[in-house]
């Protein structure tokens, strides 16, 4: 028993005593120093979308993580994002931000169900010739591209399909954020509408009804900037002009196949030359006829390179200016230049009428379209099922009036008289229009969440997989994050290391849980999440600063951290004596 008495009595010496002889061994916990910096980069932004705004701020956050210093954060509108990517005015290559061009770019990309990376990331597409501003080639790219578009067996088409993917996850031109799950908020009873014919910018309005309504009023986050339906480069706009200008091809929204637009029948043998019959009582917005004349000017005018558009190398894979023949007054022929397994999107393309542009050159025309729309707005029209009536630049409001001909042709009216697409600074202030009635529609691009709408007794909601993705492009021809030519190990390996690196610091799943209140899904590649073939199996780039500076080890950038060992602080060890003390107050307590 005295035994016992007596090493109760030596636990608090024992604990001390301990403490003392662990302290030089034991670090305070302290935040480590980032590595480098090694180099610096500059990052372009665009400042119309709220949820990108956030995931942008967040990474110019993470790179000092890995030694990569952020030199400018360039949050901006689209007028100036575009003369520093596709729309950059040479000389070329695109250079890197200081010099006028861009390092890094967060951008989102809405596509149609079937995605075609032509003239998207092929050598043949590299700036100024088409969408490929992040100037990158590689030769094995080009060719599972240019097999998967003529691969007419669906099994074939997939497989070189994983193949495009692959590609691009190793090679990372672009660093995939995420999927977006796009969420429609609108007025209850929205019906005639197709969510993922929407997102994909591929529906015209007609058939849009809201019941006891004449008017239908849609928010966006963006202003207008575009108003040449061949000129246009961001979605919003790509929207409106859609009610206006269609093609002689539509999607229709019962399976998502292609049907007759502005032709009565269409048919090919072989996938390279069609036979199309326009539809009798086919006219412009202004009564004037429809015409294959009209067909020749629009195909001719899509493989000019003077007007400036970025589908121009695109266009003139599959057709020239001998491409539409006439048959006579209503039937023609285009023969394409080589087959295509998406041929039918080339005849979808919108057309603008001839008589209205024709005495325009090509290089004017999106100066043009600017003007009318301001001045003379009465010149924007197609056959669609709108044409413009006035563009409030004040406000940011396009206004449509519903196409007296349309129904000559399609059968039926328009459901809506008119139609207005009205800038909304914040996702706030559209919510609230939309709860009081002002709004029946407000974008996905918003980016609202359930919990803005929940509660709300006049607001639905509908949601659908987006068919586009969220990215950080990366300019090929920088001298780090791309060649890697000016890294310490040089070479292009080395470029591709510090993109992997930059991928690495991505925290999509935080991202997706966080910002997008889980609507959405991690990026794995700049293929669409919802178009046929994407691959299931390649898994995003986990979040993960360690394997971040391993990648940039191997391009020659010294990594170690040093991390300060202060030992206890004396809190701590006051604190572990205070313990050991009471430990010992109840053992002698215990004992009595």
């Amino acid at each position: 028993m005295k035994l016992r008495t007596n090493m109760r009595r030596l636990v608090l010496p024992m604990i001390i005593i301990f403490s003392v002889m662990v302290i030089p061994y034991v670090a305070t916990p302290v935040e480590a120093k980032n590595p480098g910096p090694f180099f610096s980069v500059s990052i372009l932004a665009p400042n119309s979308n709220p949820a990108r705004n956030q995931w942008a701020t967040l990474m110019v956050e993470q790179l000092p993580k890995i030694g990569i210093e952020i030199d400018v954060f360039d949050h901006t509108g689209w007028a100036q994002i575009s003369p520093r990517t596709w729309g950059h005015p040479g000389p070329y290559p695109v250079p890197s931000y200081a010099e006028g061009g861009y390092d890094l770019f967060f951008i989102g990309n809405g596509w149609g169900l079937d995605f075609d990376p032509t003239g998207v990331f092929t050598s043949d597409g590299i700036t100024p010739l088409g969408d490929n501003f992040y100037q990158y080639e590689n030769p094995a790219f080009d060719w599972a591209v240019s097999n998967y578009t003529q691969s007419f067996v669906s099994a074939d088409r997939i497989q070189y399909a994983e193949e495009i993917q692959e590609i691009l996850y190793e090679d990372q031109p672009s660093i995939a954020i995420i999927y977006k799950i796009s969420l429609y908020s609108h007025a209850p009873g929205m019906v005639g509408w197709d969510p993922l014919l929407w997102a994909s910018s591929q529906q015209p309005m007609e058939d849009w009804e809201l019941p006891g309504e004449s008017e239908l009023h849609f928010a966006v986050p963006a202003d207008f900037e575009d108003f040449h339906t061949w000129l246009s480069e961001s979605t919003y706009d790509a929207q409106w002009l859609h009610q206006i200008y269609n093609g002689l091809l539509e999607r229709d929204p019962l399976d998502n196949s292609y049907s007759g637009r502005a032709v009565q029948s269409y048919s090919s043998t072989d996938g390279l030359t069609y036979n199309l019959q326009l539809k009798s009582d086919l006219y412009w917005a202004d009564g004037v006829p429809v015409t294959v004349e009209d067909v020749i000017y629009n195909y001719q005018l899509a493989v000019t390179a003077s007007l400036g558009h970025t589908t121009y190398s695109y266009n003139t894979l599959f057709w020239d200016n001998s491409s539409v023949v006439k048959i006579d007054d209503d039937e023609f022929t285009v023969d394409f230049l080589q087959p295509y397994v998406f041929q039918e999107g080339n005849l979808a393309n919108p057309l603008i009428p001839k008589h209205v542009w024709e005495s325009v050159a090509p290089e004017d025309h999106g100066t043009q379209a600017v003007e009318w729309a301001r001045d003379n707005p009465e010149n924007i029209f197609g056959f669609g099922p709108y044409q413009l009536f006035n563009w409030d630049d004040t406000n940011g409001v396009i206004h449509l009036k519903a196409n007296e001909y349309f129904d000559d042709y399609w059968g039926t009216a328009p459901k809506f008289d008119d139609v207005y697409f009205e800038f909304y600074s914040n996702k706030e202030g559209a919510i609230s229009a939309l709860a009081g009635g002002d709004i029946n529609f407000v974008d996905a691009e918003f980016y609202v969440d359930l919990g803005d709408i929940q509660g709300l007794a006049s607001v639905d909601y509908t949601t659908v997989d987006d068919p586009g993705n969220q990215e950080l492009a990366v300019n090929q021809m920088h001298p780090i994050i791309g060649t890697g030519e000016l890294c310490p190990i040089s070479s292009t390996e080395s470029g591709k290391h510090i993109r992997k690196a930059i991928s690495k610091m991505v925290p999509r799943q935080i991202i997706v849980d966080e910002i997008l209140d889980g609507l959405g899904y991690p990026g794995v590649t700049h293929w669409p999440k919802v178009s046929l073939g994407f691959d299931e199996t390649l898994e995003p780039y986990d979040y993960s600063i360690e394997q971040a500076l391993v990648h940039m080890a191997a391009a020659g950038y010294d990594v170690t951290i040093t991390t300060e060992v202060s030992g206890i602080g004396l809190i701590v060890f006051m604190s572990i004596i205070a313990l050991a003390g009471a430990t010992q107050v109840f053992f002698i307590k215990k004992r009595k």
